[in-house]
């Protein structure tokens, strides 16, 4: 997109505050992740380690290291997730034996809007050390929820992921 996702607007409010919006309905604590030094953010944040590489596996890292438990991530560019589709995959992630569970949408694995046990810390660690950042990657193994099952409970696109400005226009189309 060129800039930070955080404070585009859509919808009438910005993607964070709807990510933020649908994520408080369906989960006890939310709390975000950001780079160290990011802007203030409205809730509780908690920083990356310091690093010189742009990935969200050192989010991921930093998420499961605070819970120290199960989380589920969601990145803050889904504009069109809502509170419905993320309590479904809440219960996904509750009942599988899979230390991942990720929906996969528009043909990918949205790892940034996925469950992830405790358990993979180490694999996230150990890829970081050896500079291997692709967060798919790590869903060898993974509960994969296809895209197919989520179209039959929920109606427009939900998983859609917005990193470029052509994205961000189709997604308008249902806001």
């Amino acid at each position: 997109m060129g800039r930070s996702k955080l404070d585009i607007e859509f919808g009438g409010a910005t993607f964070f505050d709807r990510a933020v919006s649908a994520a408080r309905a369906a989960f006890d604590a939310v709390i975000a992740v950001q780079r160290a030094g990011g802007e203030k953010l409205n809730i509780e944040t908690i920083e990356e380690a310091p690093h010189d590489d742009e990935a969200a596996i050192f989010g991921l890292l930093a998420a499961l290291r605070h819970a120290r438990a199960t989380c589920f991530v969601l990145a803050v560019d889904y504009p069109l997730i809502d509170a419905n589709v993320l309590r479904f995959l809440r219960s996904r992630i509750a009942r599988s034996k899979s230390s991942i569970v990720v929906p996969r949408w528009g043909g990918k694995l949205q790892m940034l809007c996925a469950g992830y046990a405790f358990d993979v810390e180490p694999l996230v660690a150990e890829r970081i050390d050896e500079r291997r950042y692709d967060l798919r990657s790590l869903a060898r193994g993974a509960e994969i929820i296809e895209e197919d099952e989520v179209r039959s409970r929920f109606g427009g696109e939900p998983l859609l992921n917005v990193n470029t400005p052509e994205e961000l226009q189709s997604a308008m189309r249902y806001a």
